[in-house]
């Protein structure tokens, strides 16, 4: 069957159907996406999409603010602004501990 004859071979038709289908709807597809219309429609869906993520995220955070609260859990914004603290409280002490070492070292050096 290999070396069929096209006139003779039934698929061979549906093959070319499917060929030429195919290079048509991609053709008429490319058409499409690429003209301005097609651009400008798009960027307003995906900025409507954006819009909508926004607004569930944001709900959503206010949500789980209320879950948190009401059991008694830290927020994130509440572990982020202690671990902030905490990092200074640190800071702070690591100054102090460098103070009193030049401190020690004065008076070591003065006797």
């Amino acid at each position: 069957m290999p070396n069929q004859d096209p006139k003779t071979d039934p698929f061979a038709n549906m093959i070319q159907f499917y060929e030429n289908w195919s290079k048509t709807w991609a053709q008429a597809m490319s058409d499409a996406a690429s003209s301005k219309t097609f651009v400008e429609t798009m960027g307003k869906q995906m900025e409507t999409n954006m819009e909508s993520l926004a607004l569930a995220r944001k709900q959503f955070n206010e949500i789980m603010e209320q879950a948190l609260q009401q059991m008694s859990l830290p927020t994130r914004a509440e572990v982020t602004s202690l671990a902030d603290r905490l990092t200074r409280v640190e800071m702070k002490l690591d100054d102090l501990d460098a103070k009193m070492d030049e401190m020690l070292d004065l008076l070591k050096k003065s006797k």
